[in-house]
């Protein structure tokens, strides 16, 4: 596969068209979208769009604060959201409840989902989340081989344990007097205030029946509920997720404790290797690895070994932040392909910062589109193993008012992120309609991020729907006024996602950097246009980004070096000495075929 396109959504906000989603709303409140609802029309349009892969993020069993739809709701007080997070896995070996029709039918409709996806020609991703688990970690199954069942909690670590604990020491959540204080709260019924960490179905529930009962009957009521209203004890404390420590913080991963791995093999290893051979059974074709680098190396390499020794058709995707890292990945510890988010996301990112309300205003050298150029340079023969994006769940919408401003500021870096070489490129859900994810919907308040916390309706992804249903990608005519402000972009940023899935030049082709030939060159800025060549064969591609906010009409060169490296023969239009003339709008980025 020459240049993977990718996927990602989250199947429970992809489906759910309920409409008005209420802030830290439960389940019964936003709804929630379900494994049907990736059906043959949506994997009819992820095929027309180009992707070869969709990653479903958000399968795997977590904890929540759900008490209906099949799901056991965790302890609020170490829950994110009302939802929970995708992140934080109570059970390796099961789906979430609440993303199936049929709740006790939840793996079966998983497994008919695989299908589907594999019938419409695409591959299906989920993660392996190798560094933590939730805190109240439990398999359904009750296998005997649980992750830490026959650890010893007497010691802070063991080779034999699955986790590190602090004898003698509670565990401290950050929440706790807040916790303790909504409790008392909802005993005394007061609902004027406003509730965060206990669920709100619950405080909903409370509600109603402290308005249709007398003091006593409520408080009698209340025991029911008791045991999501104690604050969570855990003794010995374990280590959290991302900190070795019994008390963390309000910004360290509370909810999920850390796996212990060892440096060498140890019977957590094989446990680990169990939950890839179990999904990899149920037709998965490749996982996003979780933050890896908190995991050691040794481990990975192993995994990775004995799972591409048996199938060596499963993908391997690393979520690496350090790029003095990237090789070792890479060529030692053996993943396809890492985030470049530390890369090319964070350059491209840097440069659309400054450029997108700069009104012409000088920019530093760290904000200069040279970064590009430094970037490839340093990745040199690592390029096609990056996995390119401008959006995932854990980074602010290009839209919205932190980042990009406006979607189509976005058609500059895409220029670059989509076309600049082989690596696969990465979509998030709605990213082609612009969404913004400027909604507030409860735990992340209004970041600039599409929740993973929380049940939502996501207004994009509702109105995708339509577009999709009504199969408008295909028609050439005007869309429904409720629809048309969608248009514009959609169109833009489909056509070029479709154009990189099936041109050979972007899809197999050389690459060359244009910048330093053109320093000089009429009406090109270093340091807010980029150019280069992608040459496959008989094709020759010229593309253009321009990160300002003007009109940029350029005439660039083309170099004897170019004609040599990519082995091209020029022509009377196109020669070292026949400058090819060039208009870009702002923030925008022309593609043009020279040959």
């Amino acid at each position: 596969m020459d240049k993977p396109i990718i996927y990602q959504l989250l199947p429970r906000l992809w489906g759910n068209t309920c409409a008005g989603s209420v802030k830290r709303g439960s389940v019964e409140d936003n709804g929630t979208g379900k494994f049907s609802g990736i059906d043959g029309p949506a994997l009819d349009y992820f095929k027309w769009l180009g992707c070869t892969h969709l990653w479903l993020t958000g399968i795997i069993r977590h904890s929540t604060k759900c008490a209906s739809m099949g799901c056991t709701p965790s302890n609020p007080q170490f829950v994110k959201g009302e939802a929970g997070s995708p992140y934080a896995i109570t059970d390796y070996y099961d789906v979430n409840p609440y993303l199936a029709d049929d709740p006790d039918r939840r793996m079966e409709e998983f497994e008919a989902l695989v299908r589907r996806i594999h019938g419409a020609g695409l591959k299906v991703l989920v993660d392996f989340v190798p560094n933590h688990v939730a805190r109240d970690y439990r398999e359904q199954s009750g296998s005997a081989n649980q992750l830490g069942r026959n650890d010893s909690t007497d010691v802070h670590w063991s080779q034999d344990n699955d986790f590190f604990y602090y004898p003698g020491q509670a565990l401290a959540l950050p929440n706790t007097e807040q916790f303790k204080e909504e409790c008392q709260a909802l005993t005394d019924a007061d609902f004027s205030r406003e509730y965060r960490i206990l669920p709100a179905w619950l405080v909903e529930k409370c509600s109603s029946m402290a308005a249709s009962s007398t003091r006593e009957e409520y408080l009698g009521s209340l025991s029911e509920y008791m045991p999501l209203m104690s604050p969570y004890r855990e003794y010995p404390a374990k280590a959290t997720g991302n900190s070795y420590t019994p008390s963390p913080g309000e910004n360290d991963w509370y909810e999920t404790v850390k796996i212990n791995y060892c440096d060498t093999h140890s019977p957590t290893w094989d446990k680990m290797l169990s939950v890839v051979e179990f999904w990899i059974g149920k037709g998965v074709d490749g996982f996003r690895c979780d933050m890896v680098e908190l995991v050691p190396s040794q481990f990975m390499q192993w995994l990775i070994s004995e799972v591409k020794g048996r199938h060596p058709e499963v993908t391997f995707i690393a979520e690496v932040y350090k790029k003095d890292l990237y090789r070792k990945y890479i060529r030692e510890v053996g993943f396809d392909y890492l985030y470049d988010k530390s890369g090319l996301y964070d350059t491209l990112r840097t440069i659309v910062e400054a450029n997108a309300d700069s009104y012409g205003m000088p920019i530093e050298l760290w904000q200069s589109a040279r970064g590009i150029t430094r970037n490839w340079q340093f990745l040199g023969d690592m390029q096609p193993y990056m996995l390119n994006f401008l959006e995932n769940h854990d980074e602010q919408r290009f839209a919205s008012d932190f980042f990009g401003k406006s979607a189509m500021n976005s058609i500059a870096p895409l220029t670059v992120s989509l076309y600049l070489n082989r690596a696969p490129f990465m979509i998030y859900a709605g990213e082609e309609m612009g969404e913004r994810g400027m909604d507030e919907e409860g735990f992340s308040g209004r970041d600039g991020r599409t929740s993973i916390f929380d049940w939502w309706s996501v207004r994009s992804l509702a109105d995708l729907r339509k577009i999709i249903d009504n199969r408008l990608y295909l028609e050439d005519g005007p869309w429904p006024e409720e629809l048309s402000g969608y248009e514009p972009f959609f169109r833009r940023f489909s056509s070029m996602v479709r154009f990189a899935a099936t041109d050979e030049a972007v899809r197999k082709g050389m690459t060359y950097d244009l910048c330093y030939c053109n320093i000089n060159s009429d009406g090109f800025d270093i340091d807010r246009h980029f150019a280069f060549l992608r040459d496959h064969e008989d094709e020759t591609m010229l593309f253009v980004a321009n990160f300002s906010e003007k009109t940029a009409r350029m005439s660039l060169k083309i170099p004897p070096h170019a004609f040599e490296w990519l082995e091209l023969a020029p022509t009377q239009t196109v020669n070292p000495d026949s400058p090819v003339t060039v208009t870009v709008p702002p923030m925008d980025g022309v593609a043009i075929k020279l040959s």
